[in-house]
């Protein structure tokens, strides 16, 4: 029995080993991130003002903006030369942008939104650049003589590679028309949590901050006997303020638009408003006759999705912040857990932007991956009929996890969607390595099963082998099979190499994540497959092959 034990303890002893490495090196912080940010000499900032804003009041904040980045372009290298870091600049104000990129949604037209794109003269003062704008809109900055921007969100953004999608992003939803004021109490706590998350900035939400508004109340009765609809007083209205087109007048090639509207100097002053006079069946009468004009505060506006009102809570990360590692503890913590719970009735926080691409995207590739993993399943024990070698080369899976998870850490390379990708490529290449290492195994054991059946000495448990034949066989195979393993493993890590080191950071953590996974796998592969061959034959008894006895002359 000592005998037995002490046989049976190396190979035991490996298998315990790669289990123990695995479960240690899954224990090292990888943060998660769908697509990382581009690394180019281009950038943008987003200028949003109070809903209520107009062009010319949003056009006053962006021409701040604007001088603010010139008197920053001028800055010095690492040798204290002089360069220019703004090289062209470009303004959409009020009609939202083109998509000028794949991964920036354009804003939607509105008066009180700007977008400026701005290119620098190379990639490697963008972050830079970045940086001293956010400091200068803030705090401003004296030696420069810029002042901080007061009364608007002015706010940098980096380039994303991948689908557009908010860093943080979190929604709180009621049921149809869900109260107002219950849904901006439970967003304010939300923008609260994020607040105190390190490395956060410019929490917002969707519908802004409330703006003042008049409603005009119609007296139904007293319409009604002047004659007066809501669309008159509406159409009205809105002709003194807004503009009435009446025709277009034509000079040479131009044509310019001719409107109906109130003097700016009587458009200023809203308290004439009341005297506005409106068309009735018996000729005109003032508004105040008809109706009252009462001020109030109320949402400038409301989003809603799947028809339920909705706020969205926003927030950008800083450099080197992943947003899906700040969503989670947010998500995840005890303040969200209690606020989750005091939840009334219809109402819930859901949460957005890029954690939830990843996660559909994770889980439309689990789909993926689980159909691939069932037909190499069906194809294992097609080609070995039975299981038992087919769970041996599954249970080499885990082995490309291992180095994979470790060079991610090393390199501090988030799990994005790109690493995920090289992580099912690696599956596939420890696959193959342990479906070749088994196949040799079992072309060794059948010719020397055979020599020993031709010999008559095949007296051994093991298809004829004693134990320590069977062994050999396995240590023949593995070494065998080590030079073309090593050249294989050597020659993808060298294709790796220049994609690790310059592919960008789309290809980077891939990369990374594929040379370090195939290190580590094909040096335990080497080790794990032969002692787990030796287990599954020597400890529960299976058969390597079918006994070649046959196959022995007569």
């Amino acid at each position: 029995m000592s005998s037995r034990g002490g046989c049976n303890g190396p190979k035991r002893f490996t298998v315990g080993v790669s289990v123990l490495l695995l479960l240690a090196v899954l224990q090292l912080p990888v943060g998660s991130e769908y697509f990382p940010l581009d690394r180019r000499d281009q950038f943008y900032v987003t200028v949003t003002l109070p809903e209520t804003a107009t062009v010319s009041q949003t056009n006053v904040i962006v021409a701040q903006v604007e001088d603010t980045l010139k008197k920053l372009s001028s800055s010095s290298d690492e040798q204290g030369n002089p360069i220019e870091r703004l090289r062209a600049m470009r303004s959409m104000t009020a009609f939202g942008a083109a998509r000028w990129s794949l991964s920036v949604t354009p804003l939607p037209p509105a008066s009180n939104t700007s977008e400026i794109l701005i290119r620098t003269t190379s990639s490697e003062w963008t972050e830079s650049m970045i940086r001293d704008l956010r400091r200068a809109v803030d705090e401003g900055d004296s030696e420069r003589g810029i002042r901080p921007i007061a009364g608007a969100r002015v706010t940098t953004k980096r380039v994303q590679m991948g689908p557009p999608a908010k860093p943080v992003e979190l929604r709180v939803s009621g049921d149809g028309f869900a109260n107002v004021s219950q849904l901006r109490r439970i967003a304010d706590e939300v923008k609260l949590m994020l607040r105190d998350e390190p490395g956060t900035w410019d929490i917002s939400d969707s519908w802004g901050i409330d703006s003042f508004q008049l409603d005009v109340e119609i007296d139904a009765e007293k319409a009604n006997l002047s004659g007066v609809s809501n669309a008159k007083v509406a159409d009205t209205l809105s002709a003194y303020y807004s503009g009435l087109k009446l025709t277009d007048f034509r000079e040479g090639d131009h044509v310019v638009p001719v409107y109906f509207r109130l003097r700016p100097e009587d458009r200023v002053d809203l308290q004439s408003m009341d005297a506005a006079y409106v068309e009735g069946t018996n000729g005109k009468l003032p508004l105040n006759s008809v109706a009252k004009i009462v001020p109030s505060w109320q949402p400038g506006k409301i989003e809603r999705r799947d028809q339920n009102r909705t706020v969205k809570v926003f927030a950008e990360v800083e450099d080197g912040v992943s947003g899906n590692d700040v969503v989670l503890r947010v998500w995840n913590s005890d303040r969200m857990a209690r606020l989750r719970d005091s939840l009334p009735l219809g109402y819930k926080i859901e949460i957005g932007g890029a954690l939830e691409e990843s996660q559909d995207a994770a889980s439309r590739m689990m789909i993926s991956f689980g159909i691939s993993f069932l037909a190499i399943i069906l194809i294992l024990v097609i080609q070995y009929n039975g299981w038992s070698k087919t769970l041996v080369i599954l249970m080499t899976l885990p082995l490309a996890v291992i180095g994979a998870w470790f060079g991610l850490w090393l390199t501090d390379n988030p799990l994005g969607f790109m690493p995920q990708l090289g992580l099912l490529s690696l599956f596939g290449i420890v696959l193959n390595t342990g479906i070749i290492f088994i196949e040799f195994a079992d072309i060794l054991i059948t010719q020397k099963s055979v020599v020993a059946a031709r010999s008559e000495s095949a007296d051994g448990p093991i298809v004829g082998l004693t134990r320590q034949e069977f062994r050999e066989c396995l240590v023949a195979a593995g070494k065998q099979r080590m030079l073309p393993i090593f050249l294989t493993t050597a020659t993808t890590v060298g294709g790796l190499f220049p994609l690790a080191l310059g592919g960008g950071p789309l290809w980077e953590g891939m990369a990374w994540l594929m040379i370090y996974g195939l290190l580590v796998a094909t040096l335990l592969t080497l080790y794990i497959v032969p002692a787990l061959y030796a287990i599954i034959v020597e400890t529960f008894g299976v058969k390597p092959i079918e006994t070649p006895i046959a196959a022995a002359p007569s």
